[in-house]
């Protein structure tokens, strides 16, 4: 029974670690939003700076990954209800191909802006701290900026309930509409 209770403390202490270190990967709280600029699905081009004047949420997300496909519908709520307040979403797609994108939009009905960002979301965004297992960026995560484009709030993705997840970036969203 001791060495049950060990087994799984030691296993919540490197869930806990893992979240951090995967939360470090992320750009930090208090500067701006790093340059970028993916071609959305229908071939425009878009930038940090096009971020500007609203606050917005950049969702790094992938159509391969389990999570983030599970996260689609709580990305296209947060946008339905409150781009009309001001508020901006970008999906950054680490897909190599639009066409599936498209497809899981599609899908799922979906209508919202996503970029096909494929080898861009690690350069861009994984600090020196990565997972061992996956070297790069957890996927899906939230980053939520407010209107001069200054990181305000990071939501990495691996957190197990993703309702809890998504109410988090809600409520930082909240706070930057008020």
């Amino acid at each position: 029974m001791r060495i049950a209770t060990l087994l799984l403390l030691l296993i919540a202490l490197g869930c806990q670690r893992s979240l951090r270190d995967a939360e470090e990967a992320l750009p930090a709280v208090g500067p701006a939003l790093p340059g970028l600029s993916p071609t959305l699905l229908d071939g425009r081009r878009v930038s940090a700076a096009d971020l500007h004047g609203q606050p917005s949420v950049v969702a790094l997300w992938s159509s391969t990954c389990g999570s983030s496909r599970a996260a689609l519908d709580g990305i296209a709520a947060l946008h339905r209800d409150l781009a009309g307040r001001g508020l901006r979403v970008l999906v950054l797609a680490d897909d190599a191909s639009a066409d599936v994108v498209q497809a899981v939009l599609d899908s799922a009905q979906l209508s919202m802006p996503i970029a096909i960002a494929a080898g861009q979301i690690d350069p861009l965004f994984a600090a020196a701290k990565r997972w061992p297992w996956q070297q790069g960026v957890a996927l899906p995560s939230f980053i939520v900026t407010d209107g001069s484009g200054t990181v305000r709030q990071r939501v990495v993705g691996i957190e197990q309930d993703p309702a809890l997840r998504m109410q988090r970036v809600r409520r930082a969203v909240s706070e930057l509409l008020e």
